[in-house]
């Protein structure tokens, strides 16, 4: 069912007592009369005990005219607080990208969010609002969704955004000639995960155009209730047919190739140092910023982004590290600033278990509760973290408090499975890699090699190489964090741990595209909740599936994560959610309800 847009603002009107007509003079000063009712209750009875007539100057009655409202050249009327539209201006920190196609691959494009503009996209509750569709129904038994975009939908060549786009879109992030590492996140639509296998075509694709402004999309397995959802997220953006098909691999490469679909288009791009976005004149969805120019300069991977924002070189960091939480907290300048959010996040180390001593299921164990992750959350993370034992975090559909007992930390259950496996801990050498300096993994080696006695290497890699180790399953032991994309465990259970066929010249077995652990009956569960429409026996298959992963050591848990980020006082305009807390969620509409104050001048030489 369509769901609308809702403003969550209060608009909240004062009037006066009961107000006279007057006629101004041009000379003589004016008073009107008003009437003055006192009253009081006598047997629930409201009575009149006395009337008095009294001359208010007509001055007190008589307001200014109101400022008129500031509009942006989108339409969206700005709150009376709001700056002119040549200060709305925000900064954020940002990475060099490669390209803005975020369609094909989402980790090397520099548009997600800005110059992009999803089906479905997410309120400050995580509640799925219309973006590009203005509506979408379920088939039945949900096994396709039917998506209708809004009316008058362009690109910012002008040109309209059709049915044939999405149709176009699916072909394109699949097609197996550009590599896309995240299409495993499509593969529970029809024919995408085949097509891109070699397995099927690209006519197979299970998306349909309708009409021009009408597209029906299939599910995998049959039913697909949760497709909304995964539609909803930040990376499920449309690719313009009419510029890409040309050039599929390079339409995105620049500011003048690209075409943007979103709020925002690029217009500056200096490599290795800044990208500029203002608004997209053609773009007329339900999400019109109050920003109209956002500035992206851009860091070395691995450099911080605090101290600019301490700087007032942007205005926000929406995740603070643990040093940085530190910092603020001890500062009451700059604590008052500080906001924070439990997150949909889950941390943990990866085991190849294919290969000794990690096939070995005992050895596994011992792993697992040799790791006192209370103390690596609290004491090394500062709090910004919470400790877990599995997948799916507290809050999330079908988390499961009762994992804990499979990964807890506890010695002497680690010594019997170290016993157990029968492998000498003095004949082991791990070897874990980290993506730049990880101090989760330095707690790591430091528990295994204190409390199991095994030796432990620590390998730290450039973000591209320790990226494409793990796309080929070259790692013995990694640190996987990931973040939900959309709310449903499909999400952060299917698409990460079912298993696949092996990539054409690696070997069986090969698990799924992140992790090298299979089992056929977890499979078979994530599989048959997927398409399941009983939202209890779902739950409880997807529970099922998580305990055998969490069992059987697939991955050794570690955390879930508390964000905490900062913000200045001049950016304003968040809107709280059903908890009254207000926050910034990069994942949602966030960036577009938000707006620079009148005041942030003065705000920036007091802050």
């Amino acid at each position: 069912m369509a769901k609308s847009n809702l403003s969550r603002r209060e608009f909240i009107r004062f009037a006066g007592l009961a107000t006279g007509a007057a006629v101004l003079g041009a000379c003589a000063p004016q008073v009107v009369t008003q009437v003055v009712k006192e009253t009081q209750i006598v047997n629930q009875t409201q009575e009149v005990v006395q009337t008095q007539v009294v001359e208010v100057p007509v001055d007190v009655l008589v307001t200014a005219t109101p400022e008129p409202a500031i509009t942006t050249p989108q339409g969206r009327e700005l709150p009376a607080d709001a700056a002119p539209l040549e200060k709305q201006v925000f900064r954020e920190m940002g990475a060099e990208p490669k390209h803005f196609d975020t369609a094909r691959d989402i980790y090397s494009s520099g548009a997600t969010n800005l110059g992009n503009e999803p089906l479905l996209r997410n309120n400050e509750n995580i509640e799925t609002v219309p973006a590009l569709a203005e509506s979408w129904t379920a088939g039945p038994n949900a096994e396709y969704w039917e998506f209708v975009i809004h009316e008058d939908a362009k690109w910012s060549d002008g040109e309209p955004i059709t049915a044939d786009d999405i149709v176009y879109t699916y072909k394109h992030l699949a097609d197996p000639a550009l590599g896309n590492p995240w299409v495993w996140f499509y593969a529970d639509i029809k024919g995408v995960a085949k097509f891109n296998a070699g397995t099927g075509s690209a006519a197979d694709i299970g998306v349909v155009k309708v009409d021009d402004r009408t597209v029906q999309i299939y599910g995998e397995y049959g039913s697909i209730p949760y497709l909304p959802a995964l539609l909803s997220y930040q990376a499920a953006v449309i690719v313009p047919q009419h510029v890409a098909e040309a050039n599929p691999e390079h339409w995105a490469d620049s500011v003048e190739g690209f075409v943007s679909g979103g709020p925002y288009i690029p217009t500056v791009w200096e490599h290795n140092k800044r990208i500029e976005w203002e608004i997209n004149p053609e773009y007329n969805g339900p999400h019109k910023p109050g920003i109209q120019k956002v500035v992206n300069p851009l860091l070395a991977a691995g450099a911080p982004d605090f101290t600019p924002w301490l700087n007032k070189e942007s205005e926000l960091v929406h995740v603070l590290t643990p040093q940085d939480v530190a910092a603020v907290r001890t500062d009451p300048n700059l604590n008052k600033y500080l906001h924070f959010f439990n997150n949909f996040q889950s941390t943990y180390v990866a085991l190849d278990t294919f290969k000794p001593p990690l096939d070995n299921l005992d050895f596994r164990k011992a792993l697992a509760h040799a790791v006192d992750r209370d103390t690596l959350c609290q004491q090394v993370l500062n709090g910004t973290y919470v400790a877990g034992y599995s997948m799916l975090p507290p809050g999330f559909p079908a988390y499961n408090p009762e994992l804990k007992s499979l990964q807890v930390f506890d010695l002497e259950q680690a010594q019997a499975s170290l016993a157990a496996s029968g492998i000498d801990p003095a004949s082991v050498t791990l070897e874990l890699y980290s993506n730049g300096r990880d101090q989760f993994l330095e707690f790591v080696k430091q528990q295994w090699e204190t409390n199991l006695g095994i030796k432990v290497n620590l390998n730290q890699l450039e973000g591209g190489v320790w990226g494409q180790m793990r796309a080929d399953h070259a790692m013995q032991a990694y640190r996987g964090p990931y973040e939900y994309d959309f709310v449903d465990p499909s999400n952060m259970l299917t698409g990460l741990f079912r298993s696949q066929p092996a990539p054409e010249g690696k070997s069986e077995p090969w698990g799924s595209p992140r992790h090298p652990w299979k089992s056929q009956e977890f499979d078979d569960l994530v599989t048959e909740a997927g398409s399941e429409a009983d939202v209890a026996k779902r739950i409880q298959e997807f529970q099922d599936a998580e305990k055998i992963l969490a069992g059987d050591v697939g991955v050794v848990f570690l955390a879930h994560q508390i964000v905490f980020q900062i913000w200045w006082p001049w950016l304003v305009g968040m809107h709280p959610d059903k908890t009254g807390n207000v926050v910034f969620r990069w994942l949602d509409i966030a960036r577009f309800q938000m707006y620079i104050h009148k005041d942030v001048d003065t705000l920036m030489e007091t802050a």
